[in-house]
This record gives structure tokens, C-alpha cells and sequence, in this order.
């Protein structure tokens, strides 16, 4: 063999050798949430239970209040997030373009809680269409202007023939100080989730309207909470987008069959909460968490007919959902 030939043959297993050590290493993601919530459940299963890590994927899962974590994605930041596919949509309406690869839950969760003043003077109220009518003139705190919080109360009210901004005094709460607004009498109630509406409810509030007690059904199947990667994302790293649906797949599933062990990760991580209030936080979660990850299509779909109003082009917005998801990575559409 000449001294040419053997080198190349070296140089060849070096780089055959080389390029083999990089194809193992895990690929590294920045992933981060809006809020601390049960509603994340998947992605803290994942972490917690080494989902993420077994998939070859490296996750940094972090914290970024309310718009800020969608704001990273846009300015590069971060590579995941899991949020409403409304805000999504909202963004892109702007011009600020993502692509939703996994549907994580499609039942709105949100609920409206009242002071147990409020719902006295108001008792009369008994449907649900009748209670949304009831909130003209209250003062209710949202975590934010259009969010999904905000978004849910809209679409109550426009059942109800009452137009959520303009009936009904909005102010804006962190969701961790929506309780002590309500005790202190600055609102007459709150539109969150739990766990922040059941420990009102605990306290003496009243669950005014609730997404998970089927108030109003028409509402879903909406894109509640979608995994949202950054524009172009995918496309460049198509595996690793597939490995971390993978995971959270590993995730819902527990949720869904052994949801003793779920509720054991989920416990260790909330371990400063209350451990009865967690408990009715998961059940009413598991209740309305799919067994695997969604297509989308029918989601974003109904999410533009029910979430946004008649001052919006529909026909426009429906156009653009379809340019902002992909069902590539949640396995043939059921």
C-alpha cells in the first residue's frame, strides 16, 4: 500500500470517526416555559424522569414570565417554548412567525372565580350564559392583555352579547397575586387556572365558569398549549424536534396510565404547594390531557373561528394557521 493511500485511508477514519462521535452527542435545546404551571406538566415529567435526556436531547428548561418566553423564540434566545396557539397566532399577525410541532392539549382549562359577595348579589345568574352576562360591570383581573386568560373571557362574554373590554373593568395581575387581590378587595374575581382558581375557591371564592366543568363546550378543540419552536427550527434539526416530541409522548403517556407515578415527579417538583391542592390540580389536568401528542389542524382551525372576534379578517387568519404548524412529528393524523 503506498504512503498516499494509507494516509488517506487514515485521514477517512478520522473523519468517519469524528463525525460518528458528533452524531452521538446530544443535541443541546434552550426550552422555556411562561409560567409555573400544572399545565406544563409534560415538559417537567420529561426533565424530572430523564424523557429528554433518554431521547438524546439535552434540555434546558427555564422560565420566562408570560410574552417574554414566546419573545425569545422570535429574538433567538431560545428554541422551544409551550404556549396557547392563540398568542402564536397573535405574534404572527406581526409579523413574528413560529411553527407549533406537537398539540399538547386542545380543552380550554381556564375558569372565571368570584367573591363570595360577588356571586351572592349575583345568585340569580344560574347557566352559564346567564353567569357571563352576570360579569357586566365587575372588575376581573387577567394575567395580561391578550393572552389566553383574556382571550377566554372574550369569547364568554360574546356568548353572552357583552363585549369582555369594553362591559367589564380588566386589570392586570401576576397570577400568583390574584388571590390576595381578590381578598383584598381590589376585584370581584379572576380568570386563570389551577391551581390559582381551586385555592381561591378554598378560600371561600366561588368557581364562577369553568373550561374543564364544560361551561361552554363550543369552545374546543382548541390549540390550549402547542410546542412552539423557533422559525426554521425544524428545519435545519428535524431529528431533534422528533426526539423531543418523543419524549413528552413518554410523558403524556404516564399521565395517562400511571398517573401514580406522574402525580409522585409532579409532587417532588411542587413540593412547596399544598399536597390536597395539587391533587385536584392533576386529576382535573389528567381529565383533559390526551394520551399522546395531536395533530393541530383542527385546533388552529377552531381557534380562529371561536378565539377571535368579528372585527378579525377570519378568513386571513385561517390562511396564516395553516402556515404556522406542522403535524410532521406527531405521527400519522387520527
Amino acid at each position: 500500500m503506498s504512503n498516499n493511500m494509507a494516509r488517506r485511508l487514515a485521514i477517512g477514519a478520522l473523519l468517519a470517526a469524528a463525525s460518528l462521535a458528533a452524531w452521538a452527542q446530544p443535541a443541546k435545546v434552550r426550552l422555556v416555559l411562561p409560567a409555573v404551571s400544572i399545565l406544563f406538566a409534560p415538559v417537567y415529567i420529561a426533565e424530572d424522569a430523564g424523557y429528554f435526556k433518554e431521547a438524546g436531547v439535552e434540555t434546558d428548561v427555564s422560565q420566562l414570565a408570560g410574552p417574554a418566553a414566546l419573545n425569545a423564540l422570535i429574538g433567538g434566545s431560545a428554541d422551544f417554548t409551550s404556549i396557547a396557539g392563540l398568542l402564536q397566532l397573535r405574534a404572527a399577525q406581526r409579523g413574528q412567525k413560529t411553527l407549533a410541532i406537537a398539540g399538547l392539549q386542545e380543552n380550554a382549562t381556564t375558569e372565571v372565580v368570584l367573591s363570595a359577595e360577588a356571586a351572592q348579589r349575583l345568585a340569580a345568574a344560574r347557566t352559564p350564559v346567564e353567569r357571563a352576562r352576570a360579569l357586566k360591570g365587575l372588575t376581573l383581573a387577567v394575567d395580561a392583555a391578550n393572552g389566553l386568560p383574556h382571550a377566554f373571557l372574550r369569547y364568554v362574554g360574546r356568548q353572552a352579547g357583552i363585549d369582555a373590554d369594553r362591559d367589564i373593568r380588566l386589570v392586570f395581575v401576576a397570577p400568583p397575586g390574584m388571590d390576595a387581590a381578590l381578598q383584598k378587595k381590589e376585584v370581584d374575581g379572576f380568570v386563570f387556572s389551577s391551581p390559582f382558581t381551586l385555592e381561591a375557591v378554598r378560600r371561600g371564592a366561588q368557581l364562577w365558569i369553568s373550561g374543564p366543568r364544560g361551561d361552554f363546550p363550543g369552545l374546543n378543540p382548541t390549540t390550549y398549549n402547542v410546542l412552539v419552536a423557533r422559525d426554521g427550527y425544524c428545519t435545519n434539526a428535524a431529528a431533534t424536534c422528533r426526539k423531543l416530541v418523543a419524549a413528552l409522548d413518554r410523558s403524556l403517556a404516564l399521565i395517562a396510565a400511571e398517573p401514580q407515578k406522574a402525580y409522585a415527579l409532579l409532587a417532588r417538583r411542587f413540593d412547596k404547594m399544598d399536597p390536597d391542592l395539587l391533587k385536584q390540580a392533576f386529576e382535573s389536568f389528567q381529565r383533559n390531557t390526551p394520551a399522546r401528542s395531536m395533530p393541530m389542524g383542527r385546533a388552529f382551525e377552531h381557534t380562529v373561528q371561536t378565539m377571535f372576534g368579528p372585527q378579525d379578517d377570519k378568513a386571513a387568519l385561517a390562511s396564516l394557521a395553516r402556515t404556522l404548524y406542522t403535524d410532521e412529528f406527531v405521527g400519522a393524523s387520527r
